[in-house]
């Protein structure tokens, strides 16, 4: 029994010492302040921050690491969306002394810096929401129904509309794939990929928070963190996870560095925050 508990322990950390190979070439953003959850635009010359707290939204220029400051408003720093065009990003923003739920979504025109409200758009679209196109025949948006904890779905061109996760379960974070065929969903501590169309059951492919598909759909990274307490992150690392294959891969083991809210910068690039010192880092990923 131990000679096969130890021989097990060795092909366990033979396969993840082999997959922590798959990032290199890691190194800190040029940028000083406490910021995390960064989301790339669709062609990576952007990318949106938010602070501690997810407090306020920042807009970083990938290139020139020039960092503007859009909103500094309370609760404003989560479910933000890029529009397809890359030159127009959407988030939400509620009153002072509001609740969440009554967020307001705002553009945010990057050639001409004007900040416009969308009337009629749910602050529980984003982040699926990519914009209204008026000459698309199709435009489909994910979102957790606060009242049934289902992910819906709805074409916002057709408005028809219909329930993603027909299974027991409070569901949460919704992650609409590239190609518009596949939600990653989160129920509890698990994921589980979902055809879009809610057809069959979900598949379980590991444990954790995923935050961004790779470009071609095979893989989703996200995190998963540590807690002694139950209260404070003792640790957190990344994982890369097979949607195919539904393996998940372990690709960080550090303890001074709590890796959380990976994203997907081009096909071989990953941009993620250290939720301990609030520096940003970019790594090479080879998938």
């Amino acid at each position: 029994m131990k000679k096969q508990l130890f021989i097990g322990v060795l092909l366990f950390l033979g396969i993840t010492t082999g997959f922590c190979q798959a990032i290199s070439n890691t190194r800190q953003l040029p940028i000083d302040g406490f910021y995390t959850n960064p989301v790339v635009s669709p062609d990576g010359n952007f990318v949106l921050l938010t602070s501690e707290h997810y407090h306020g939204v920042f807009l970083l220029n990938n290139k020139t690491y020039e960092l503007t400051e859009i909103s500094h408003a309370e609760g404003s720093g989560y479910g933000h969306s890029w529009d397809k065009n890359s030159s127009i990003f959407y988030f939400k923003q509620k009153a002072e002394g509001d609740y969440n739920n009554n967020a307001k979504v705002f553009s945010y025109d990057i050639a001409s810096r004007k900040i416009g409200e969308l009337e009629n758009t749910r602050n529980t679209y984003l982040p699926s929401f990519s914009g209204y196109d008026k000459k698309a025949k199709t435009n489909v948006i994910v979102y957790t129904n606060l009242i049934t904890l289902k992910i819906e779905a709805i074409d916002l061109v057709t408005s028809e509309k219909w329930i993603v996760t027909k299974e027991e379960g409070q569901f949460y974070n919704a992650i609409l794939s590239n190609d518009g065929k596949k939600v990653a969903v989160h129920n509890g501590a698990d994921i589980y990929i979902y055809d879009l169309k809610g057809d069959g059951t979900g598949k379980k492919i590991g444990t954790g928070l995923v935050t961004s598909w790779s470009p071609d759909d095979r893989y989703l990274i996200g995190f998963l963190d540590e807690s002694k307490d139950g209260h404070s992150v003792s640790n957190s690392d990344l994982y890369l996870f097979d949607a195919l294959n539904a393996k998940q891969i372990k690709i960080t083991t550090t303890e001074n560095v709590f890796e959380m809210f990976p994203y997907f910068d081009g096909s071989d690039k990953i941009i993620y925050a250290d939720d301990r010192s609030g520096h940003l880092f970019i790594s090479n990923i080879k998938l």
